[in-house]
């Protein structure tokens, strides 16, 4: 009886020195199934994209479901990636009301290299604090459309004036979750983009020899792409 009662005190004092924006960042789903995508289908033309994601389960709208997203990943990689999300802890985008709004909103974002902070996964480098295009959820459905080719805003990380182009020409759609990392004084040091699941089947409306079936072909270039962002300090809407 004593040695539980210990172990409950040392439980208790450990969620008690959680940091808040982590815990903003984390999951009460018991059911993930929404990052498993059943089906995406994408329609481009030069100037614009639109994909439809079909996922296995219910996709959270209120933060429950804690930091994730989905990306469309284009032939300029890294540089130039396009993702709808939602989190709470940060304020990143022109679409949430404060820092606590979940509410889902798209970024242009790029991606890099931080072995320090995320290990072999990305990290987040810029980020648009505006959301191009649209997204609306709908139970297992996710539906971005009017996303442009090239985008022109602020960068949310550090209010730079910041151009990214993704293109149009979609290589695959991934899910993905987000892993914030803060300093000993709770200052967000970097977001990192983990857990990325390429769509079981991305099918293309512009081209109908372009299906591509990922049901046995889960590579590690795509564990090498897609994000949400989150700003490192909370930005003022413009």
């Amino acid at each position: 009886m004593k040695n539980q009662t210990v172990l409950s005190s040392i439980s208790l004092l450990l969620i008690l020195m959680a940091s808040p924006f982590a815990l903003a960042f984390a999951s009460t789903e018991t059911d993930d199934d929404f990052l498993n995508i059943r089906e995406a289908t994408v329609d481009a033309d030069s100037d614009e994209m639109s994909a439809f994601l079909k996922t296995h389960g219910h996709i959270p709208t209120n933060g429950d479901g804690g930091a994730f997203g989905y990306g469309l990943l284009t032939s300029e990689g890294l540089d130039a990636v396009v993702v709808s999300t939602t989190h709470a802890g940060v304020l990143d985008s022109e679409e949430q009301d404060d820092a606590n709004d979940p509410v889902w909103h798209n970024h242009f974002v790029t991606l890099g290299d931080d072995s320090v902070n995320c290990g072999d996964d990305p990290a987040v480098k810029s980020i648009t604090f505006e959301s191009p295009g649209q997204i609306r959820i709908q139970d297992e459905n996710a539906d971005l459309t009017q996303i442009p080719s090239s985008f022109s805003g602020t960068d949310a990380l550090n209010q730079d004036d910041l151009t990214i182009a993704p293109g149009t020409d979609v290589d695959d759609v991934v899910s993905f979750k987000l892993s914030p990392q803060f300093n000993d004084n709770n200052e967000l040091e970097a977001v990192c983009v983990t857990d990325i699941q390429p769509a079981d089947n991305v099918v293309s409306d512009n081209d109908d020899n372009s299906n591509n079936n990922n049901d046995d072909n889960t590579n590690s270039n795509s564990g090498n792409s897609a994000s949400q962002g989150i700003g490192q300090v909370e930005s003022n809407k413009q």
